[in-house]
């Protein structure tokens, strides 16, 4: 019997716990709410949701340590362009949020009210920054590690500034959103392109012009070629 409900509960899905924590935390405050009451809400014991999640942080913030997993494990696996496998693990992200309003509206307005979860969400960005800071490092050959935080850090900008604007409209056509992510995210590619770029690579072809007189024979055109390409020769 125990088996049974142990198997019953494990069949909840974390998207339903995080769901009826949510809802819980708008109708009675986020201080308020037990862990027993969320368990009573979704039929899973007090002990597996300590197992499961560990407190009602981690339950509010689950769906994205999970997704966080994923786009890890996206980006060691990708064979794209560094800065475009960065560009969509940022897109996974968002998408993360923009397909469940029903969660990231009410945690919105929870994580304003609550400096703890300001903190946790905070935390939550400086992860997200320092995977693809980590990966860019690695993948994209950058000279220096600071170049790959630089962009990390504005691929993370961009991503939140769209966010903020859509939080504050969630009402806004859906591809209206996506066109402004996409067009921000182009934004920072062209800016983070030159920064990732290795130094030390070839030279760029240098123009030479010689000037010499018409009726100049060849040891002096040659002359004055040598004088304009070591012009601190002799």
């Amino acid at each position: 019997m125990e088996q049974e409900v142990a198997v019953a509960q494990a069949r909840v899905s974390t998207r339903e716990v995080v769901l009826a924590a949510v809802g819980l935390f708008s109708d009675h405050g986020f201080e308020r709410t037990t862990m027993d009451g969320i368990a009573a809400a979704t039929g899973v014991s007090r002990r597996s949701l300590f197992r499961r999640f560990g407190s009602k942080e981690d339950i509010l913030f689950a769906e994205h340590d999970e997704l966080f997993a994923t786009v890890v494990g996206y980006l060691d696996a990708s064979p794209d362009d560094p800065l475009a496998a960065v560009r969509s693990a940022a897109r996974m992200v968002f998408q993360g949020y923009v397909r469940d309003p029903e969660i990231t509206l009410p945690r919105y307005h929870l994580v304003r009210a609550h400096p703890r979860l300001r903190d946790r969400e905070v935390a939550m960005t400086a992860r997200y920054q320092s995977a693809f800071s980590h990966y860019l490092t690695e993948r994209a050959g950058a000279a220096f590690s600071l170049a790959s935080g630089v962009v990390a850090a504005s691929v993370i900008a961009a991503h939140n500034h769209v966010l903020r604007s859509w939080l504050r409209e969630p009402g806004e056509d859906q591809e209206t959103v996506w066109a402004r992510f996409d067009e921000a995210m182009s934004y920072v590619s062209t800016a983070a392109r030159p920064l990732l770029e290795p130094e030390g690579g070839s030279e760029p072809d240098r123009v030479l012009v010689a000037v010499y007189p018409s009726g100049a024979g060849n040891d002096e055109v040659l002359r004055r070629i040598g004088a304009a390409l070591d012009p601190g020769g002799p």
